[in-house]
Formats: C-alpha cells, sequence, structure tokens
C-alpha cells in the first residue's frame, strides 16, 4: 500500500490526528510521518510555521524523486485496489485485520505475497521448530519430493529404467509415510 501523502513509499505509519472535524487517519511512510505535515497541501494549515515546514518536506521529496529518476509534479495517484465481493480495499483488511471475502485472496494476490515477505523476513518456508515426532515425517516428505523432482527430469530425457526404479523408491516411501500414519 502506497503512502497516502507522496504516493511514492511503501506506507507504514498509521497517523490519527484529533482536529476540529473529529479524528482523521491516514497511512504514511516513514518520511512522510517524519516530515511535520502528513496532510495535503487542500487542507487548511493553521500556522506560518506549517507552510515553511511542508514546503521544506516537499523540496526533499522532490530532491529525493529526482535523484531516483521520477518526476513529482507527473505521478498519478493510483486508484485503490477494491475486492469485488465485498467492497473492501487492502487499507480496509490491514485496519480490520482480517479479508472481507475469500475472492479478497485472490484480488489481492500480488499485495498478499508482499506483505508476508515483509512479516516474514522474506522467508516462504516454515523454518522454526517442529514437533521432535514430526521430524521423521517431513523428512519422508522432503525426500518424496526431492526423487519426484528427480524422476522428471529422468523422464524428460527419456531414461526410463532409472525412472522406473526411482518411481518405485517414491511408492516405497509413500506406503512407509501412509504406514508411519495409520500406526500413530
Amino acid at each position: 500500500m502506497l503512502c497516502e501523502n507522496c504516493h511514492l513509499n511503501d506506507a507504514e505509519v498509521k497517523v490519527a490526528v484529533k482536529g476540529h472535524e473529529g479524528v482523521q487517519e491516514k497511512w504514511l511512510c516513514t518520511t512522510c510521518a517524519n516530515g511535520g505535515n502528513p496532510w495535503n497541501e487542500n487542507q487548511q494549515i493553521p500556522s506560518q510555521d506549517n507552510i515553511e515546514e511542508s514546503f521544506v518536506v516537499k523540496q526533499i521529496l522532490q530532491h529525493l524523486a529526482a535523484k531516483h529518476g521520477l518526476n513529482i509534479d507527473n505521478l498519478t495517484v493510483k486508484e485503490e485496489k477494491r475486492c469485488p465481493t465485498c467492497q473492501m480495499t487492502l487499507k480496509d483488511i490491514a485496519n480490520v485485520g482480517k479479508f472481507g471475502c475469500a475472492d479478497c485472496y485472490a484480488t489481492f494476490k500480488d499485495d498478499i505475497t508482499d506483505i508476508v515477505k515483509r512479516v516474514q523476513g522474506g522467508q516462504f518456508q516454515h523454518t522454526g521448530k517442529t514437533p521432535y515426532s514430526s521430524h521423521r515425517k517431513l523428512a519422508i516428505k522432503k525426500q518424496i519430493e526431492d526423487k519426484t523432482a528427480y524422476l522428471n527430469q529422468l523422464i524428460e530425457i527419456q531414461n526410463f529404467e532409472e525412472a522406473a526404479v526411482v518411481r518405485d523408491e517414491i511408492n516405497a516411501l509413500k506406503a512407509e509415510s501412509e504406514g508411519k500414519q495409520d500406526g500413530e
């Protein structure tokens, strides 16, 4: 989700400001959140000091954007993606903490991947501890996956004799795995 102020960086901070019109909330990048003026230029700015601060922040943002080959004046605001079924946006999902319906998973598939990468430190496979009783089962599962990949390679190069041997090994591992599950 992009910063609601600059529309350049990923929003990481939720800022809430209590004013005359009630509480206003925005999702901002760390740069805009630290800038002192997270609201857009259309809203009234109460004091002269804030105008100068916002001008400095805008100059900094323009400099950073130019450094990366972007022109702030030519940027267009991307319309928020919405789920076609429940009409939730990614911002709504972040606020609620869960998806609105099953179609949200398909609609926000790319965003979910980015979020999981950020939260899990780039990991998609479980790398933590597993129960001791599951070690053997997981080892067999890994062997089956490895041998299946090897079997597919053998079939591709048309080495059917060795492929038959690997196929039998896979079947034996599957039988052993099912036998372990039945015996537990």
